[in-house]
C-alpha cells in the first residue's frame, strides 16, 4: 500500500511540475499560430493535413495508374498521357526458352528483352516519351573474323597459260565477341494542339501493322511476336521524322501520316528482306526519305479495322544501276590522250560524273491490312502484308549486295484465342490460341533472272571498256554437276519450277508456321506462355535438310517465356 500511494503522489507532482511548462510553452505556440494563420489563412495543423491528404492522393494515384493503349501504343509505353503533369516510368521483360526439335539446332534460354519508359509530361499539350531497351541481357554475341589467309590456284583449261583459270580463296580464323545491345527505341516530343490534330517529332515507330507499335509481351498470347510482322514488316521498326496524328469523328477514326528517314538498301538481304536496312535512329542517311500513313476505325467496342502504306527510297547515293552503261570505264575512253596529268584529271572527273549520273533509288512498297476483335472471352486477330522493290532497284541492289533480294514479299497470320477461366471457374485469365502463318520473303525476284551474269560475260568481251566482276562463275554453264546441286542449278528445265538458280527465289524463304499454345496472366500485367510451332518451307533440296543448313525452315520448336509490363 505504502508503494502505491508514493507512486500516485510521484505521478501527482511529475503532473504538477510538466503542466505549467506545456501551458507556457503552447500559449507561443499558439500565438505562432494566429501570426502565421493571419499571413496564410492557414494553420501548421491545416498545412499537415493538407500535406497528409496529398500524400494519400499520390499514392491513390500510383494505385490505380491506366494500363490502356493512347494512339496504338502498349498500355505501358502509353503511361505518360494518362498523368496530369512530371515524370512517368514503365517498361516490361521477357525471358525465353526455346527447344529445338533437331539435333542440329542448340537450345536456347534467353533475357530477351528488357525495356524501361521514361515520359514527362511538361503541361497539358506537351509530352515526351521515350524508351530504353536492352536486348540479350544487353550483350550480343556475334562472330568476327580476326585472322584472313588467302590462296590461289591455277587451272589449265587447256591451251596453255593463255586459256588458265586463277581461282582464289580466302579463309578466316573466327571468335566470337560481346557486343553491348542497347537502343533508344523510341524518343519523341508530342504536341497536342487539338484531339484531331496532333505533331510527333523525334525517333518514333512507324505506324505499319498492329505489332509494330504495339508490341509488349502481355498484348498477344505467343512467345514470338508473329513472323509477318517481323521479315515482311520489320519489327521494331524505328526511324526519325515527323508524324502528324489524331482521331476523328469523337474517336471513330484515327489515323497517322508522316516523313521519315529512308532506308540503307545495301544492307538488304533475301531471308529478311529490308529487315537489315533499318538505321535505327542512328546516323541516319536522309538523301532518300520515306512516306507513311495508316488508318484505324472502330465501329463498335472491341473491334478495330484498318491498314497501313509505306512509301520509301532506299538508295542513299550508295546504289548504281545495273546495267551495261553503268559498266563504263573512263581510263579506256581516255586512252589516246598522251599528257598523263590531263589523262589522270579527265579520268577522275568523268568517272565520278559518270558513276553519279549512274545513281539509282530503289523504291520499297509496303501496304498492310488487319483485324483485331475482342468480345467476352473471344479473341481474332487477323493481318495481311505485301511489299514491293521496283525491278530495276532489285537488280542495282542484288549486284551491290550480291544478294537475291525478292521484288515482292508477302505474309499473313490469323490468330484466334479463347478464355477458359471462366468455363473452369478459375479467378485468373487463361487463354488457349491457335495460329496459322504464311511467310515469303521471296515470292518474285527479279524478270531478268541472271541478266547482270550475261551482261558480265559481254563486259568481258568489250577489251576493257566495260567494267567485270567475278559474277559470270555463277553461270549454270560455268558449273560442274557437283557444283550445280550445291547451288541448286538443274540442267532440265521442266524442274525450274522446283529447283532454284541464279536469278530465282530461294524457297527456303517460302514458310509456313502453325502454332498453339496457351497464355496464363495471374496478373493482369503478367503473363506465362507456352506454345508449340510447327515449321515447313517449299524448299525441298538435299542442301536444305537440318545437317546441311539449320536455317531451313523446317525445324519445329518449342518456346516458354515469362513476361511483364510495369
Amino acid at each position: 500500500m505504502r508503494l502505491k500511494i508514493n507512486c500516485k503522489k510521484g505521478l501527482l507532482g511529475l503532473f504538477l511540475l510538466i503542466a505549467p511548462a506545456a501551458i507556457m510553452a503552447q500559449e507561443p505556440a499558439n500565438k505562432e499560430d494566429r501570426k502565421r494563420e493571419t499571413k496564410t489563412g492557414m494553420t501548421d495543423r491545416e498545412r499537415i493535413e493538407l500535406l497528409e491528404e496529398e500524400v494519400e492522393n499520390a499514392k491513390l494515384k500510383r494505385a490505380t495508374k491506366e494500363y490502356r493503349s493512347y494512339g496504338g501504343l502498349g498500355p505501358a509505353a502509353s503511361s505518360v498521357y494518362y498523368v496530369e503533369e512530371g515524370l512517368s516510368w514503365g517498361g516490361y521483360g521477357e525471358v525465353k526458352y526455346q527447344n529445338n526439335q533437331s539435333a542440329y539446332k542448340k537450345d536456347t534460354g534467353d533475357l530477351h528483352r528488357f525495356i524501361l519508359y521514361a515520359g514527362y509530361r511538361f503541361n497539358d499539350w506537351i509530352v515526351l516519351n521515350t524508351e530504353i531497351e536492352y536486348e540479350h541481357a544487353g550483350f550480343e554475341a556475334k562472330s568476327v573474323c580476326t585472322d584472313i589467309t588467302t590462296s590461289s590456284t591455277t587451272v589449265d583449261q587447256g591451251g596453255g597459260t593463255d586459256n588458265a583459270t586463277v581461282l582464289a580463296s580466302a579463309t578466316c580464323k573466327k571468335e566470337t565477341i560481346q557486343k553491348g545491345e542497347v537502343y533508344a527505341e523510341f524518343m519523341y516530343l508530342d504536341f497536342k494542339f487539338h484531339d484531331a490534330f496532333q505533331v510527333a517529332a523525334g525517333l518514333q515507330l512507324m505506324p505499319v501493322g498492329i505489332t509494330n507499335e504495339n508490341h509488349e509481351p502481355t498484348t498477344f498470347y505467343s512467345v514470338e511476336r508473329p513472323y509477318t510482322e517481323s521479315q515482311i514488316i520489320p519489327s521494331t521498326w524505328r526511324d526519325l521524322g515527323v508524324m502528324i496524328h489524331g482521331n476523328l469523328a469523337g474517336g471513330l477514326i484515327s489515323y497517322k501520316t508522316g516523313v521519315f528517314n529512308g532506308m540503307k538498301g545495301a544492307n538488304f538481304n533475301d531471308s529478311g528482306w529490308i529487315r537489315e536496312g533499318r538505321y535505327k535512329g542512328s546516323k541516319a542517311d536522309f538523301t532518300d526519305i520515306a512516306y507513311v500513313a495508316s488508318l484505324d476505325v472502330h465501329p463498335i467496342e472491341g473491334l478495330t479495322a484498318g491498314g497501313s502504306y509505306y512509301h520509301g527510297w532506299a538508295g542513299q547515293n550508295e546504289i548504281a544501276r545495273a546495267d551495261l552503261a553503268s559498266r563504263l570505264d573512263m581510263t579506256q575512253v581516255f586512252a589516246d590522250v598522251t599528257d598523263a596529268n590531263l589523262k589522270s584529271r579527265l579520268t577522275d572527273y568523268t568517272q565520278k560524273e559518270w558513276d553519279q549520273s549512274r545513281k539509282i533509288r530503289p523504291l520499297v512498297r509496303i501496304a498492310e491490312g488487319h483485324v483485331q476483335f475482342e468480345k467476352g472471352p473471344f479473341s481474332f486477330t487477323g493481318l495481311f502484308a505485301r511489299g514491293w522493290i521496283d525491278e530495276d532497284g532489285a537488280r542495282a541492289l542484288n549486284m551491290k549486295t550480291g544478294k537475291n533480294i525478292a521484288t515482292e514479299v508477302e505474309g499473313g497470320y490469323i490468330t484466334v484465342g479463347y478464355n477458359i477461366a471462366p468455363v473452369l471457374g478459375w479467378a485468373h485469365k487463361f487463354v488457349i490460341f491457335g495460329r496459322n502463318e504464311y511467310v515469303n520473303t521471296a515470292k518474285n525476284t527479279v524478270k531478268a533472272g541472271p541478266q547482270q551474269y550475261i551482261e558480265n560475260e559481254i563486259a568481258k568481251q568489250s577489251s576493257g571498256l566495260l567494267k567485270t566482276s567475278g559474277e559470270s562463275t555463277l553461270l549454270p554453264g560455268a558449273l560442274t554437276v557437283a557444283e550445280a546441286k550445291k547451288y541448286g542449278v538443274v540442267t532440265d528445265v521442266s524442274d525450274f519450277a522446283e529447283y532454284e538458280e541464279p536469278g530465282t527465289a530461294n524457297k527456303v524463304n517460302d514458310r509456313r508456321i502453325h502454332t498453339v499454345g496457351f497464355a496464363y496472366y495471374p496478373h493482369p500485367n503478367v503473363a506465362i506462355k507456352a506454345d508449340y510451332e510447327w515449321w515447313d518451307s517449299k524448299s525441298n533440296l538435299y542442301k536444305d535438310e537440318d545437317r546441311f543448313n539449320t536455317s531451313n525452315n523446317k525445324i519445329d520448336r518449342f518456346n516458354l517465356a515469362v513476361t511483364f509490363i510495369f
